[in-house]
């Protein structure tokens, strides 16, 4: 029972500390900053930029541009020809030599005069 009347007691002194609660007041530059920063917003939105912003942030212009940039990349992958020419097999075998010509000159630049023997 005595734990009964320790959370009553907690109780009164929480209501109590509120006794002395005044209303809040904001400072007195707050509302003109505010009205300030919202003529701001509106002249912003008047420029070309904003208003090629605020047409480009609606939902239904994303998901349309989206939708487009998907159907263009379907219409680029299925469009592919399937066929490998022979053009195409002779110029593959003209850069593999280059390859492996960088390869070589790659390891021939290795600092062997500084290598670090164990």
């Amino acid at each position: 029972m005595n734990h009964g009347n320790d959370i009553e007691k907690r109780v009164e002194e929480a209501l109590n500390s509120l006794d002395g609660i005044k209303r809040a007041t904001p400072q007195p530059w707050l509302f003109p900053r505010i009205r300030a920063r919202l003529r701001q917003e509106e002249a912003d939105e008047k420029t070309v930029w904003g208003t090629i912003g605020s047409f480009l942030s609606k939902p239904g212009v994303v998901v349309a541009g989206l939708c487009l940039i998907l159907l263009f990349n379907g219409a680029l992958l299925f469009n592919q020809p399937t066929e490998v020419s022979s053009a195409g097999i002779a110029v593959q075998n003209e850069q593999q030599p280059s390859d492996s010509e960088s390869f070589i000159a790659s390891s021939s630049s290795f600092d062997f005069e500084n290598l670090v023997q164990p």
